[in-house]
């Protein structure tokens, strides 16, 4: 559902991202982890067309993110870390717009606010809203419908611990519905109870892909089933010190891949 095949991009002389290859699957959430400026948000933002790839290919559910732009933003839902809607629309509004786009009732649009907890606030501008209740309403929007890959770029941000499960929670929904999942983010605690596969990527190139298993293997951190947030910081601090002095690049791929 979503393709990377040699993805660059190159601001001025700055190498952004070296080239990446990456397919998610539907069902399948990736995870793209790394310190600021390590490529996640490009990766993203050319994954959505919002920039130019330097070189290399993307598709969105088989459609090139360039040369059929239109057709694969059909299949997209994207959430970039700051909305860039304007605070003055009003909540409604956007719900019936997203609606249209993706071809639902307006009504299954208010549902999903609902869930958010936003039920009662259809009349009030994003600008009326708290940072938090707005990310979680953006969320609700991002996932609405049948999208075939969906990008999330920060999803947690600005998000207390209920806010947090609330979109954990519609990552997994999404996931079981067949939509492939891509998402960059900061809090590890996500990425370790969600994601299928990591992508660690330092100063814009790869250093380390797989599962979480595969990972703490990689950095020699021992990965008890049971206990997650300790052992992915600790394998995270591993591998993103092993890319900043340029060790030897280390790619895991999953057991059963070609």
């Amino acid at each position: 559902m979503i393709g990377l095949k040699e993805l660059h991009k190159s601001f001025g002389g700055r190498r952004a991202l070296e080239p990446l290859t990456l397919d998610v699957a539907g069902g399948e959430v990736v995870a793209l982890i790394g310190p600021n400026g390590a490529g996640k948000s490009t990766t993203l933002r050319m994954l959505a067309g919002l920039i130019q790839p330097s070189g290399g290919r993307a598709t969105i559910g088989g459609h090139d993110v360039v040369t059929e732009a239109a057709a694969a933003r059909r299949q997209l839902g994207y959430l970039s870390q700051r909305s860039g809607c304007p605070l003055a629309t009003v909540v409604g509004d956007l719900a019936g717009l997203v609606a249209r786009v993706r071809e639902v009732p307006f009504e299954q649009a208010v549902q999903s606010l609902a869930r958010a907890g936003m039920e009662d606030r259809l009349e009030c501008t994003l600008g009326e809203l708290s940072g938090g209740q707005r990310q979680r309403a953006m969320v609700e929007l991002a996932t609405l419908g049948p999208v075939a890959a969906l990008l999330l770029d920060e999803p947690s941000i600005s998000l207390d611990s209920e806010g947090s499960e609330h979109v954990r929670d519609a990552i997994r929904q999404a996931r079981d519905r067949g939509t492939a999942v891509l998402f960059a983010s900061h809090h590890l605690h996500d990425v370790a109870v969600l994601a299928d596969r990591i992508v660690v990527l330092v100063q814009g190139r790869v250093v380390a892909q797989g599962t979480l298993a595969q990972l703490a293997l990689a950095a020699g951190v021992p990965c008890d089933a049971g206990v997650t947030d300790s052992p992915i910081e600790r394998i995270y601090q591993v591998l993103v010190q092993r890319g900043r002095t340029a060790a030897p690049r280390l790619t895991i791929v999953r057991e059963n891949a070609a």
